[in-house]
């Protein structure tokens, strides 16, 4: 399960929790799910 969710109160904020590429917590979810879905196959093939 992989949950990434940005609480913010404004555009500012969703800007700032997003913006480079250090910090994308929507790009980190979206790897996590990526690598997840490796995992997955490699585990239904073996």
């Amino acid at each position: 399960v992989i949950f990434g969710v940005l609480t913010v109160d404004n555009i500012e904020q969703a800007m700032d929790r997003s913006g480079d590429e250090e910090s994308n917590k929507g790009a980190e979810a979206a790897l996590t799910a990526l690598q997840m879905v490796k995992v997955m196959a490699s585990v239904k093939a073996n």
